[in-house]
């Protein structure tokens, strides 16, 4: 599931990366920003080199302890120089080398496809789903369609076009529309706006206030789910396949039964890792719940933490779904496969 956190940093730095050095500020504001070198310091300002000029640049209010030769964002208005913060790129940079080598190493094979198909589901994110939605398109049928393609990429690159993969894509996709069509059901009960956040406030601001919030907020849900999603259901099915090996005269009841008792196993660790994965994002949320004056069933009624706590159930509603969904497709599609091709080739055995 990290591994989307990972190759959305990978576009982010692709993009900083061929950016130039003086890139301009964003419309609301009237400056520019720019990466510099520190060349000498003072109390409150120090001297930067912005391309081959000098210039000097006032510390932030709350500075790091920044030191002469470091790489800084600077900010430039009003004929005025501010150092913004640290240039972090190259540590990111080194940080993703140091996962992909890793990766590499001791996934092999799998381990490059597995970031070939992360990194082309994540084009699919970025080059698909998000500019559709930024056209105005609806974000909720958007979001499944490439959310469908995410799981055909993921699935089928890595693992390869089989029954095992066909059943895991079939019960992930189940699984999505499932949770797809409860949190549908949920946002209209609870009369949700999509306003839980100011991301989502500004985005539609950008967009002159032509996009459907609920839908957008529905299309978290369902990508949220997705990487946790993909991995139960690709190993529900290589457990069903690896007791069609072992014992081909298995019955379809009893391949389930068999492949449900890992199942169990993985319905308990991967629903507290995905509610962890959840509830580490929303930690400020608790904060202020700790620090409230306000009743705590009220602040749990607020659509923020509503909404939050709709996220993180459905979420893992669907991942409990996805094992016993997965398991019974995998059993009926790989049911008698190798008992099949012993008899074609051996008759009578």
């Amino acid at each position: 599931m990290r591994f989307w956190f990972v190759f959305m940093v990978v576009l982010g730095l692709a993009w900083a990366q061929d950016a130039p050095e003086q890139a301009p500020a964003p419309p609301s504001s009237p400056g520019a920003y720019s990466i510099a070198r520190i060349v000498s310091m003072g109390d409150k300002s120090a001297t930067v080199r912005v391309g081959e000029k000098l210039k000097e640049a006032e510390f932030p209010t709350e500075s790091a302890a920044f030191r002469t030769g470091q790489q800084v964002v600077v900010y430039e208005a009003d004929g005025r120089t501010y150092i913004a913060e640290p240039y972090r790129i190259p540590y990111l940079w080194g940080l993703l080398g140091l996962f992909v080598l890793v990766t590499v190493a001791l996934g092999r094979g799998k381990g490059l496809r597995g970031l070939l198909g992360t990194a082309a589901s994540m084009a699919v994110l970025a080059f698909f789903v998000v500019p559709q939605i930024s056209a105005g398109n609806n974000p909720l049928l958007i979001t499944f369609v490439g959310a469908f393609g995410i799981l055909a990429l993921s699935i089928y690159f890595v693992h390869g076009i089989n029954r095992k993969t066909t059943a895991a894509l079939i019960g992930t996709t189940f699984a999505t529309l499932v949770a797809l069509v409860l949190s549908v059901l949920l946002t209209e009960w609870m009369q949700f706006t999509g306003l839980t956040s100011e991301e989502a406030f500004l985005a539609r601001f950008q967009l002159g206030g032509n996009l459907d919030l609920v839908s957008l907020y529905l299309a978290g849900v369902v990508v949220g789910a997705l990487g946790a999603l993909n991995d139960v259901t690709v190993t529900q099915a290589a457990v069903v396949q690896a007791l069609v090996q072992a014992n081909p005269r298995y019955s379809l009841r009893e391949l389930y039964s068999r492949g449900m008792t890992v199942g169990f196993d993985h319905i308990g660790s991967l629903v507290n890792t995905l509610i962890l994965a959840y509830a580490a994002g929303t930690l400020p949320l608790l904060l202020l719940i700790s620090q409230s004056d306000v009743p705590l069933v009220l602040l749990i009624n607020n659509e923020t933490f509503a909404a939050e706590i709709v996220t993180m159930l459905v979420g893992s509603l669907a991942l409990v779904l996805a094992v016993p969904l997965t398991t019974l497709m995998a059993a009926w599609l790989l049911r008698g496969r190798k008992l099949d091709y012993i008899e074609r080739r051996w008759p009578g055995q």
